[in-house]
Formats: C-alpha cells, sequence, structure tokens
C-alpha cells in the first residue's frame, strides 16, 4: 500500500512538473518569416517595381536558415509573375542583369542588412534598389500575434 502511495504521488509529481515546464514557444520558421519581411517591401515605393522582369534576393546576410527556407522563400515570390533568384548585385551584373545605359537593374533587389530575433518578434532592416537612384532603405517588423506570424509594420527609412 506505502509502494503504491510512493508510486502515485510520484506519477503526479512527474505531470506537474512536465505540465509546468511545457515550452509555450512557438515555432519560427525562418523561411515564413523572412518571406512575409521581405514582401512588406514590395508595396513600398511600388515605382521601383514598374517593368521588373525580376525580383533578386540577396541572402548572404540572413540568419538560421537553410537552403529548404531559401527555397521557401523563393516560392513565396513566384506569385509576382516575375523570375525570382536568390542573388547579389555584383552576381546580377555578372550575369548581365544590369542595363549601363540606364545604370539600372531590370528587376529589383532585396537585401538584409540587419535582423533582430526574438521569442515574439523579429525585425528586418533592409533594402530595395533598382539603380543609385531608385533605391530605398526598410525597417519591417514581424510579431507573433493572434497565434501566427504577421507583419505590423514596415517603413521607409531612406530613398536614394
Amino acid at each position: 500500500m506505502r509502494l503504491k502511495k510512493l508510486f502515485w504521488g510520484l506519477v503526479l509529481l512527474c505531470v506537474m512538473l512536465t505540465t509546468a515546464c511545457t515550452n509555450t514557444n512557438h515555432a519560427k520558421d525562418m523561411g515564413e518569416l523572412y518571406s512575409l519581411a521581405l514582401d512588406a517591401y514590395m508595396p513600398i515605393d511600388e515605382g521601383l517595381n514598374g517593368g521588373m522582369k525580376f525580383i533578386a534576393i540577396d541572402m548572404s546576410n540572413f540568419k538560421d536558415i537553410d537552403e529548404t527556407d531559401k527555397e521557401q522563400i523563393l516560392k513565396f515570390f513566384a506569385k509576382y509573375n516575375v523570375e525570382v533568384m536568390e542573388a547579389s548585385y555584383e552576381q546580377l551584373k555578372d550575369k548581365g542583369l544590369y542595363d549601363p545605359q540606364t545604370m539600372a537593374l531590370n528587376g529589383v533587389l532585396l537585401r538584409v542588412e540587419k535582423t533582430e530575433i526574438s521569442e515574439n518578434q523579429m525585425v528586418i532592416e533592409g533594402s530595395k534598389y533598382r539603380s543609385g537612384l531608385g533605391a530605398i532603405g526598410t525597417k519591417v517588423i514581424v510579431e507573433y500575434k493572434n497565434g501566427k506570424w504577421q507583419v505590423t509594420k514596415a517603413d521607409t527609412t531612406w530613398i536614394s
């Protein structure tokens, strides 16, 4: 009888500890977070999007992503019905996607310069670039609200 009480006491203790230590963190799907943040760049200064033939995303400064995340981000941007690629400015020039006569890209280049991630928020500072005289700086906040990640703020930080 005493052994039985001890057993149930241990079971109860384990249940209480398990319940008390349950992690309420929500998963951070970095592909989704970067897709949401970068997509928030697109409606800012839509003039830069005019006649674009591609969207290039420079992922060199992204934090905590793998190849699956990169593929997810590129697929997300297919909704714009233009070619979507991972490339830096230099790679775009090497591919001939920079027009030296107009001194502009034939599409837009989305970049991330700084990323800050906390449990319920991701802040990204970056830019949308078309040319030296056609570019904007951006700051986007993605927050976990109502059970999902969503953009809560997207602003221009500078204009060239």
